[in-house]
Order: structure tokens, then sequence, then C-alpha cells
């Protein structure tokens, strides 16, 4: 039900200034988490591991008795009572169009977020399969990275101080399930879940037209998206791009 392991690249390129990372994984959940140096101290990987258990957990046992969530391509109804987790993937599924579990690691993400805030950090950065929660006092750049030479971590998405949800879907990249022929689907947002499950539609495009058609959509629901297809880019709503120095 959760994603099969990947060798995470583009982790070798991230290195935030300031910022102390760690990593912690359960079953097919790998997660890179940065937080302020100043602010990190010792057990803080334990605590944070025991609610990425927590939560898996939580959509396993709820995907055992209702298979269909774990396996609709499209929205599904959910019962009155569910774990929190499922409920937020459920309307962010409705929200977009797809199958709830388009949101899973950003899901997974919101939730270690909020256990990070609980704990007292100020700001954090949760990277899960390549989608992005973060919340951050100062501007801050987001590698794209696809197969494309040309392009693969030279351009970057520029964020503002605040809380983002960044998912990135791909058909050339990664194991998650992708109906389209898009090289990079980037959606940027306030609400992580939300751009998870937009990023799965908008890498779904098979056209360059049925891209820019996805993308303005998804502005009802989102601050901005860009998409790469057929060797061409595809932007929509407030997304500032800029060139990365190459060192």
């Amino acid at each position: 039900m959760f994603t099969l392991p990947e060798k995470r690249f583009y982790r070798a390129f991230q290195r935030p200034k300031g910022f102390k990372t760690f990593n912690v994984v359960a079953g097919e959940s790998d997660l890179w988490i940065a937080v302020p140096e100043a602010e990190y101290r010792e057990g803080i990987e334990k605590e944070v591991l025991s609610t990425l258990i927590s939560i898996r957990e939580q959509i396993k046992t709820f995907g055992e008795q209702n298979p269909e969530f774990l396996k609709s391509l499209t929205p599904v109804n959910l019962p009155a009572f569910v774990p929190e987790v499922v409920r937020v993937m459920g309307e962010a599924s409705k929200k977009v169009g797809v199958g709830p579990m388009a949101g899973v690691a950003s899901a997974v993400n919101l939730f270690i977020g909020r256990k990070l805030t609980e704990l007292g950090f100020s700001q954090f950065i949760i990277e899960n399969g390549g989608d992005l929660y973060l919340k951050v006092e100062r501007s801050i750049v987001v590698s794209l990275f696809s197969k494309n030479p040309k392009f693969s971590g030279k351009l970057g998405v520029e964020l503002s101080p605040g809380e983002w949800g960044v998912s990135t879907s791909s058909s050339k990249i990664g194991h998650s399930l992708s109906l389209g022929r898009t090289e990079l689907a980037t959606v940027v947002g306030k609400e992580p879940v939300v751009t998870d499950c937009s990023a799965t539609y908008l890498g779904n495009s098979k056209t360059v037209v049925e891209a820019k058609k996805r993308a303005e959509e998804l502005l009802k629901i989102n601050t901005g998206a860009i998409v790469l297809i057929e060797g061409k880019f595809v932007m929509a709503g407030e997304v500032k791009l800029v060139r990365l120095t190459q060192k």
C-alpha cells in the first residue's frame, strides 16, 4: 500500500544552512527532516519515529478493513468515524478528483510536521519521496529534478516565508503510478495533502494543452503549478522559477 523504496539521489543536494538534518525510516516510509540547529536535541528522532509508525498503522489498519481506500483511482466515500489522517486524505482527494492514496506521502508529512510543532520547533522541512512540507522563516529555493539533463537540478522554485506543500509527480521518475506523459509536474500550495493529490492529477496530463488546462484548474485550490511535458514548460499561478548556480 505504501510506496516501494527507491534511491533518493536528490538528497545529496539537500543542505539547508542553519538546519540539522536526520532521517526517520519505518517500512517503506523514508523521511528526510531538517530542523533549526539551535533547537535540535538528542532523542527527537525516536519521538518522530514513534509518530511515523502510528500514522502508518492507522492508514494500514483502515486500508485492510476498506480495500477500496487503497486501490481506488477516484475519491471514495468514508465512514463517519475514521482516523484523522484518513479523513484528511479523503477530503483532499475529493477536492482534486483522484484516489485518496495519491496524498499518502504528504499526509505523513503533515502529521509529522504537527508533531514537530508540538515538540517546539519553530521551523522544519520534511521530504518524503520528493514531496515536501515546509515551515520556514526565510525565503527558500526548492530544486526541480527530472530525467531531462537540460533542466534537471538547474532550476528551482523560490518560496516566501511561511508554510508550504510542494509536491511532484512524473511519468519518468519514481515509483508512484502516473497515467500521463509528464517529465515533471510540481504543485505549490498551502495544504500539502492537496498539493500531493494535485501533482498526481497534473502528472496524468498527456499533452501540453491538457497540462495547461489542468494546471489552471488547480489554481482554485493551490498557489501555482509547473509542468515539463514534450520538452516544454507550462506554468500557472504564482510560481517564481529561478536558475540555480552550478557548483
